[in-house]
C-alpha cells in the first residue's frame, strides 16, 4: 500500500513538473511572469498576471459613490497588470485622471498598447515602477490594490503555517505606507485579495473602515505581523477611509 501512495505521489509531482514546462513554453505571458520572477525583482509581490474586466464591480461601485461630490477624481491601480483594471474604472469614473502602476514592464507595455488602439485617452495613464516613492503625498482621492499582495504557492497547501519566504509582512507594511502617503484625506484605500490584514499595519490608525466584503476564495490564508498564519476569517475588510487630520 506505502508503494502505491509513493507511486502515486511521484505521479503527481510529474504531472505538475510536465505541466509547468509545457505552459512555460507555450504560454508567453506565464513565461514572462516566471522569469520576474526568478530575476528575485524588489518588492515583487503577485508575480503572475492574471486579470479580467470588471473583476469588483461591488466594490468599484461602491467607491464611485463615495467620490460622487467630486467631478473629476485621481485614482491609482496599483498593479494594474496588463490594463482590465484601469480600463473598467474608465466606465465608472468617466471624468477621472486615471494611473496604472505595475512591476512587470511587459504588462506596461500592453497597456499602453491598448491605451493607443483606444484613441489614447488623455486622463489615462500608465508607467512601469515598483514602487510608490517617487508619487507626491495626498495625489490621489482613491487608490486600488487588487490581488496584489498574494502567492499562489500559499493557497496551495491548506497546512501552511508561515508566509515566508514568499511573502513578508514587513514589506507589506512598507509598502502600505506608500499606498496611504499617496491618498488625499478624506480619499479611499481600496484592498482586496491580500494575505495581510491593512489593519495590522502602522498606517491604519490614520483610516476608518468603510466596507467589509465576503471571502470568496474557498481556501485563502491570511497571515498576521509575525508572519504566521491567522485563523480563517469570512469577510474581509476592503475600503478605508483616510481620517483627515483636526
Amino acid at each position: 500500500m506505502f508503494k502505491n501512495i509513493k507511486a502515486s505521489l511521484q505521479s503527481f509531482r510529474f504531472y505538475r513538473a510536465a505541466r509547468f514546462v509545457w505552459h512555460f513554453l507555450a504560454d508567453p505571458i506565464f513565461r514572462r511572469d516566471h522569469l520576474l520572477l526568478w530575476r528575485r525583482t524588489d518588492n515583487l509581490f503577485q508575480h503572475r498576471s492574471i486579470t479580467a474586466a470588471d473583476r469588483y464591480p461591488v466594490i468599484f461601485a461602491f467607491v464611485r459613490d463615495q467620490l460622487a461630490d467630486r467631478p473629476a477624481p485621481r485614482l491609482l491601480s496599483f498593479g494594474c497588470a496588463t490594463g482590465e483594471e484601469v480600463f473598467s474604472l474608465r466606465e465608472y469614473f468617466p471624468s477621472a485622471h486615471i494611473k496604472g502602476i505595475d512591476i512587470n514592464p511587459a504588462n506596461i507595455a500592453t497597456c499602453r498598447a491598448r491605451h493607443r488602439s483606444l484613441g489614447a485617452d488623455p486622463a489615462l495613464s500608465f508607467e512601469h515602477a515598483s514602487s510608490l516613492a517617487a508619487e507626491p503625498p495626498a495625489t490621489y482621492d482613491a487608490v486600488f490594490c487588487m490581488a496584489v499582495f498574494v502567492r499562489w504557492q500559499l493557497k496551495e497547501d491548506r497546512a501552511v503555517a508561515t508566509c515566508t519566504p514568499h511573502l513578508r509582512f514587513e514589506d507589506f507594511n512598507r509598502t502600505m505606507t506608500e499606498l496611504a502617503a499617496c491618498v488625499k484625506p478624506g480619499g479611499l484605500l481600496v484592498l482586496r485579495h491580500a494575505m495581510f490584514r491593512f489593519t495590522d499595519t502602522t498606517s491604519a490608525r490614520g483610516f476608518r473602515t468603510l466596507l467589509h466584503a465576503p471571502v470568496t476564495e474557498e481556501f485563502f490564508p491570511r497571515f498576521g505581523p509575525d508572519n504566521r498564519r491567522l485563523p480563517d476569517e469570512p469577510i474581509e475588510a476592503v475600503v478605508f477611509q483616510k481620517i483627515p487630520a483636526t
